[in-house]
């Protein structure tokens, strides 16, 4: 009887046990999966892997560590979970196209070439795009008798520098000491982001200057625009669910469009304006004012966005702003698309990652109307030397429309740099 009774419990304690064990890890994969929706992936990331270690060939859980290091700007680490999924009998077309990328992403162009050859027969338009246009011959070959692209001399550093403009003859860009993924939800309001200002000796050759220090010790995150009179600096800032007056049990970030008056810099308290179309619910950033002062676009994933982050563009009536306009499926996407850029009032320039490209966030243009509140024909990429297989964005072209800077990532993937470019085109 009593080694009946032994048995008996041993038993149950072995099924106990078990039943513990899988409640710890249901509950460690739903908290995984809470991170992932509130977009904290560095601790999302190590949940799913904790849980992969019990379970190695589950699909859902490799597919999200492999989406989480993909949100982290980490394909190397992407490419140990993606063959997993794609293995299973579950894999999407969708998750061969974020396979693919991440190929691309890790210098494997010919095994990424034979995923998007498959995918140019896919009847999903988005997925078959990604195929056919890849497989474009030219598409991927840098054509430097059209564009030539060259580092900037002393401004480059170990830092990340991005998001040149132009102004009273002279470089701003926005310094980052705390490089990473080029994400737009704000986790904290840290100052890790500062406007430098460079005199230029010619093209490529840049002075670093203390002038405008007032501009260089401003709290703002990405990129600025400035009114072509003078008068006007577009930035962001990021405030917190305090600063905006909204009452939260978990504490939020946001990025929120400001206006300084610049004939004001330099007394006492400079004038700082609030944009009056910004949603504290929602992130706006990435101000471009067009030439003639009369449009503001902006990126932002408040409602009426395709998906992730739209461009967005207001007109300037006699009282403010008129109500921010989508620009359109020519534009946007379910991704990301950001940091725009108009030319000669009449060429859009943006990033997106979710557009057939290179890889990571690609360089797009688009022409506008004549009003500029509508892109007619949709978007195209502007190939290689000007995209490569990482991030570029943040482009500035100069009067005439054949020259300019970009910032990109191409180097190593986590430190951006300063670009100038050369069109013959």
């Amino acid at each position: 009887m009593t080694l009946f009774r032994f048995y008996v419990c041993g038993v149950l304690l072995f099924v106990f046990t078990g039943f513990s064990a899988q409640e710890v890890l249901n509950k460690t994969l739903l908290r995984a999966d809470k991170h992932y929706i509130r977009k904290e992936y560095p601790l999302a990331v190590v949940d799913y892997v904790k849980y992969l270690e019990s379970f190695p060939r589950d699909y859902y859980a490799s597919r999200q560590t492999a989406r989480c290091y993909d949100k982290l700007n980490d394909p190397y680490n992407a490419i140990d979970y993606w063959p997993l999924v794609v293995e299973s009998s579950e894999a999407t077309e969708e998750d061969y196209l974020d396979f693919a990328k991440c190929l691309l992403a890790n210098n494997r162009g010919p095994e990424a070439k034979r995923i998007f050859s498959f995918l140019s027969k896919s009847k999903n338009p988005t997925v078959s795009a990604w195929g056919k246009t890849y497989l474009q011959p030219s598409f991927a070959i840098e054509d430097t008798a059209l564009v030539k692209l060259f580092e900037l001399v002393n401004v480059n550093s170990s830092q990340s520098e991005s998001c040149p403009v132009f102004f009273r003859d002279k470089l701003f860009f926005i310094l980052n000491t705390l490089p990473g993924a080029t994400d737009y939800k704000a986790q904290n309001a840290l100052a890790s982001q500062s406007l430098k200002v460079c005199i230029p000796k010619d093209s490529l050759q840049f002075v670093s200057s203390l002038l405008f220090d007032k501009l260089q010790a401003l709290n703002l995150r990405g990129q600025v625009s400035f009114s072509k009179d003078g008068k006007s600096m577009f930035f962001t800032r990021v405030l917190s669910n305090k600063e905006m007056g909204l009452k939260s049990k978990t504490p939020f970030f946001k990025h929120q469009l400001f206006v300084l008056n610049l004939a004001s810099l330099n007394t006492p308290f400079p004038e700082i304006s609030e944009f009056e179309h910004n949603l504290h619910d929602y992130n706006t950033l990435h101000p471009c004012i067009s030439g003639d002062g009369k449009r503001l676009y902006f990126s932002s994933d408040r409602k009426g966005s395709v998906g992730g982050m739209d461009i967005f563009v207001c007109t300037k009536t006699g009282l403010g702003w008129s109500v921010p306009v989508n620009l359109g499926l020519h534009v946007n996407t379910n991704g990301n698309e950001v940091f725009p850029h108009v030319a000669g009032d009449s060429l859009l320039y943006f990033s997106s990652d979710q557009r057939p490209g290179l890889g990571g966030l690609d360089v797009f243009v688009a022409g506008l109307s004549g009003d500029g509140k509508m892109v007619e024909v949709p978007a195209k990429n502007c190939g290689a030397p000007f995209n490569s297989r990482f991030d570029d964005f943040g482009v500035y072209v100069l009067k005439g429309g054949k020259k300019g800077y970009l910032s990109s990532k191409r180097k190593n993937n986590t430190d951006e740099d300063l670009y100038y470019f050369i069109s013959r085109e």
